[in-house]
C-alpha cells in the first residue's frame, strides 16, 4: 500500500510543478499595466501625501544652508545633501526673499531673489518655466525617498522628474503674476542642486507672494 501511494504522489510532483501562478488584478489595474508607467499619476499620488509634508518637515532655511555650504560644503552635504547615483547634491530649503525682477530667456523663466539682509543684489533665483532645464533634477533627487530602483528603467525614473516639473509649472507658479512680480515679498519651500554656488537654480513647490 505504501508502495502505491509512493508513485502516486511521484506522478503527480511534475503536475503540480507545471502549474504557473496567476497574478490576479483588477480591471483598471490590468489597464493599468497594458499603459505601462504613468508618471504623472505617480506625481498626483505622492505630491500632497508625502512630498510637500517631507518639505515641511525636513527642508532647511536657505540663507542657513548656503552658509554651511561655505563654511564646510562636505559637511552640508552629508547632513542635508540627497543625489541619485553620481549625480549633483540636492537639498530641500524654505526661505523669504524679496523679488529683484523677473525675467526669461530661451524659454526658461526665473524671479531673482534677494536674501535678508536685502542688499538689491542677486542670492539666488526660482525658476518659473514654461521650461524648466532637463538636467535639473532637484525636485525628484533632493526628497530622498524617490529612488531608482523603485522604477524599471531610468525612462521611468526620468520621467517622474519631468512630471515634477509640470506640476511646479502648472501648479505652483501658474497662478502667479510674473509680469509684476518685482518688488514683491516671497515665501518659499523648494529644492535646488549644488552645481554652482554662484547660481543657485531654486525649483518651488510652495510659493507666497506677499506686498
Amino acid at each position: 500500500m505504501r508502495l502505491k501511494y509512493f508513485v502516486m504522489v511521484l506522478l503527480l510532483v511534475p503536475m503540480f510543478s507545471a502549474c504557473k501562478i496567476a497574478t490576479i488584478r483588477s480591471i483598471d489595474e490590468d489597464e493599468e499595466a497594458k499603459a505601462g508607467f504613468n508618471a504623472a499619476k505617480y506625481v498626483d499620488s505622492i505630491w500632497d501625501s508625502k512630498l510637500i509634508p517631507t518639505f515641511q518637515d525636513e527642508a532647511v532655511e536657505v540663507t542657513q544652508l548656503l552658509q554651511q555650504i561655505d563654511a564646510n560644503q562636505n559637511t552640508a552635504i552629508q547632513t542635508y545633501g540627497h543625489r541619485s547615483g553620481t549625480g549633483e547634491y540636492s537639498f530641500m530649503i524654505y526661505g523669504e526673499a524679496k523679488a529683484i525682477a523677473y525675467s526669461e530667456e530661451l524659454r526658461i523663466g526665473r524671479i531673482t531673489l534677494d536674501f535678508a539682509p536685502y542688499d538689491g543684489q542677486s542670492d539666488a533665483s526660482i525658476l518659473t518655466g514654461p521650461v524648466i532645464p532637463r538636467r535639473n533634477n532637484a525636485l525628484r533627487d533632493a526628497v530622498g525617498f524617490i529612488n531608482f530602483n523603485d522604477f524599471v528603467n531610468q525612462t521611468e525614473f526620468a520621467d517622474v522628474s519631468s512630471a515634477l516639473k509640470d506640476r511646479v509649472i502648472e501648479g505652483v507658479i501658474g497662478s502667479i503674476d510674473l509680469q509684476n512680480i518685482d518688488g514683491k515679498t516671497l515665501k518659499f519651500h523648494g529644492a535646488f542642486s549644488l552645481v554652482d554656488r554662484s547660481n543657485i537654480e531654486i525649483v518651488p513647490v510652495i510659493v507666497e507672494v506677499q506686498g
